[in-house]
């Protein structure tokens, strides 16, 4: 199946590309795609995911909603990763 994922902001440029889209196994979840995303992508895997919680510094929306890391994807979702926002 496929999915787009969409990067955000400091991933979009670590990336270097403000999208791509992946060939997956079906039934993957978001973490699964996480980790194929830090393997196709070292340096996702090097400057952003924090060493003693891999999922700490990311937010995954799916279709346009915020979603749990065990959620299950299916063919045509867009997957949008972006760092976590603060205010003040």
């Amino acid at each position: 199946m496929k999915v787009t994922v969409r990067y955000f902001a400091r991933y979009r440029s670590l990336v270097g590309k403000s999208e791509e889209e992946l060939e997956v196994p079906d039934g993957i979840t978001v973490r699964e795609l996480i980790e194929i995303l830090k393997e196709r992508h070292p340096v996702l895997k090097n400057e952003v995911f924090a060493e003693d919680d891999d999922l700490a510094d990311v937010n995954v929306s799916r279709n346009g909603r915020y979603v749990r890391f065990d959620e299950v994807l299916r063919d045509g979702d867009i997957v949008a990763i972006f760092p976590p926002v603060s205010g003040g």
